[in-house]
């Protein structure tokens, strides 16, 4: 499977309600692979740089995040900058290149889980513009007894909010008080498919309350021509970026091009 079959109608979909969910977007094979090297990373640990909950038991109740971690395990590599799912993202945002802004693995552990609670992706992230998307890969079955996503229709059209506090949230939906919001799409997946999400749609995933980990490994896109606006972030402050300089270079590559 070289290419997924996205519809017209699938992008229409994702652009009217700011997410989509796509069935199988992995063969058994790639996802038996992913599962291997997710679970080889999750195993170990890494600088806080690389791990965000580490140095916050609290946040590891919300779920266990590791990021960037196509930098340092060639079988994550492989899915971070898989052209099939790089491509999917070139569409759906309807850009003509679309760059890697980050990789995460995010696994909520069972037993003493907490929801994410409801936010926006956006407002954490330090580009110029609104053009980003990330896919939500399922490496386990996901409906609601293990935390699996749900998304507010059409609220990526309320503009960028304040960022939420994961560990201790404010009510996002507070900060709209003109909106009506649509009931939740939950989004329940087999192992091996996925949803894209709009880095403004709201969204939130339950507590785990199964007995095993609930993994999903989640690639961030951003359309070519992002600029740094100088917000602090894990993935740049390390870095000696200038305010309104380019994303581009061996951290940001190009994943996919089209017309």
């Amino acid at each position: 499977m070289d290419v997924y079959p996205l519809t017209e109608q699938q992008i229409a979909f994702f652009r009217e309600n700011g997410f989509v969910q796509l069935d199988n977007v992995l063969t058994p094979d790639e996802l038996e692979e992913l599962r291997r090297a997710a679970d080889e990373v999750l195993a170990q640990r890494y600088d806080v740089h690389i791990e965000l909950s580490a140095a916050n038991p609290d946040y590891e109740k919300v779920f266990v995040q590791k990021l960037n971690l196509w930098l340092l395990h060639d079988g994550i590599r492989k899915y971070t900058l898989h052209p099939r799912l790089a491509e999917i993202a070139r569409r759906l945002l309807g850009v003509r290149r679309v760059r890697l802004w980050h990789d995460h693995l995010l696994t909520k552990m069972p037993g003493d889980s907490k929801p994410s609670p409801w936010h926006q992706d956006r407002p954490y992230w330090s580009m110029s513009g609104y053009d980003q998307i990330s896919c939500w890969l399922a490496l386990d079955d996901v409906d609601e007894h293990n935390g699996c996503m749900q998304f507010i229709p059409g609220s990526h059209l309320w503009g960028e909010l304040e960022p939420i506090d994961l560990v201790h949230p404010k009510d996002i939906f507070a900060l709209v008080p003109d909106k009506e919001p649509r009931e939740p799409y939950i989004a329940r997946l087999k192992a091996g498919s996925c949803t894209f999400h709009h880095g403004l749609t709201f969204h939130y995933a339950g507590a785990n309350h199964s007995d095993r980990p609930r993994r999903a490994f989640v690639i961030i896109y951003m359309a070519d021509g992002a600029r740094y606006t100088g917000k602090p972030h894990v993935i740049t402050d390390r870095l000696s970026l200038q305010p309104g300089q380019l994303f581009e270079g061996e951290l940001y590559p190009i994943l996919a091009e089209g017309d």
